[in-house]
């Protein structure tokens, strides 16, 4: 078992423990996620959007529901910057202020999350409600206010499969040019429900994007618990790694030849260990903002304790077919030099070894 700077950091627990009991189970999410960032403490209230019945109107988007976790947060002038930069359109100040992202828990853990959403509109505030798995797709989503007389057409499953299951760049491709309407022919629609399909694709990318910025550490904490429940067994606790790329780690890839980042942005990079019940490091999980050329991805890797690569996964599938397969073979490798390497994939995963076990 390495015994290196890697696996001795400094780390705060962040109470990921899954148990065999499936009451204990949701009971030890509902702490994980009220207890994951201090600010989420004390927060019992609903903010800005949010639901009037959750209970009914989440059942309703997740039939498996059991209970859900409301995270109160702050959209605020710095996270609205970070937000417009992803969005092809505008955003109005009137977005800021108080949200609230619901974590749906059913039986066995976290189902999703449901961001309700108010957008304007030609006849007055649409309210949407948004179903989305723990990787962040949208799965489903239904009206809470909406005056036109196309709302029910727009939410029948003949039209709501343009917008499920869909990536980033698919529903950016509905919109036009400028991004303010919807792309002719993008979704077969009746005439005149064109401006409130507009505002569904506009809304389902900017519910997607903020809760990935906003309530980053929670989305986090979640992806991480099952990441290790699934490869490290359902006992795995996961502890947060801190000060990644400092000078030790800074000389260990310098001396490797990997002084400059192989498209990994490496002040974003995170990374936990899995611990096992006996109290043994079993392996790492690490999640890497990467890009090369005009592709970019999130990617989070899973390492086992001696650096072969478990997984690497391009959860939001942001990158191209090919790319995301050199990736794919990664998986069953050790990557311990950098002449082993003949692409840039396998290059980043060398960096993401070397930040694991550092002697």
């Amino acid at each position: 078992m390495p015994s290196g700077k890697g696996w001795r950091r400094r780390e705060a627990v962040l109470h990921m423990r899954v148990t065999r009991d499936r009451v204990v189970r949701a009971a030890l999410w509902v702490t994980l996620l009220v207890w994951a960032v201090p600010a989420a403490r004390g927060q019992s209230y609903e903010a800005f959007c949010a639901l009037r019945d959750p209970g009914r109107e989440i059942r309703l988007l997740a039939p498996e529901y059991r209970r859900h976790v409301s995270l109160v947060r702050t959209i605020t002038t710095e996270s609205r910057a970070q937000i417009l930069k992803e969005v092809p359109f505008s955003m109005h100040f009137d977005e800021l202020g108080q949200h609230t992202l619901y974590v749906v828990l059913g039986e066995e853990g976290v189902l999703g999350y449901v961001h309700v959403r108010s957008e304007a509109f030609d006849w007055g505030l649409v309210r949407i409600a948004w179903m989305m798995d723990t990787d962040l797709e949208i799965t489903g989503y239904r009206f809470q206010r909406c005056r036109s007389r196309w709302r029910g057409k727009l939410e029948e499953p003949a039209v709501a499969k343009h917008l499920v299951r869909r990536t980033m760049d698919e529903l950016k491709w509905m919109l036009v040019r400028g991004r303010s309407g919807l792309r002719e022919g993008a979704v077969p629609i009746p005439a005149g429900a064109e401006s409130l399909m507009a505002v569904l694709v506009q809304s389902a990318l900017k519910t997607r994007i903020a809760t990935r910025i906003v309530w980053k550490e929670e989305v986090a904490s979640v992806k991480v618990a099952a990441l290790a429940r699934k490869h490290f067994g359902a006992r795995t606790e996961v502890l947060r790694g801190v000060d990644l790329y400092d000078e030790d780690d800074m000389s260990a890839l310098v001396a490797n030849g990997l002084k400059s980042p192989i498209g990994i942005e490496r002040l974003a990079v995170s990374s936990w260990t899995a611990v096992s019940s006996e109290g043994e490091s079993v392996g790492r999980i690490l999640h890497t903002p990467w890009s090369a050329g005009d592709e970019r991805a999130s990617l989070w890797w899973v390492l086992a304790a001696d650096g072969e690569v478990l997984s690497v996964a391009d959860v939001q599938r942001s990158l191209l077919p090919k790319t995301r397969a050199v990736f794919e073979r990664l998986i069953g490798g050790t990557y311990r030099g950098q002449s082993e390497c003949k692409t840039a994939c396998e290059l980043a995963a060398f960096e993401v070894s070397l930040i694991s076990d550092l002697d």
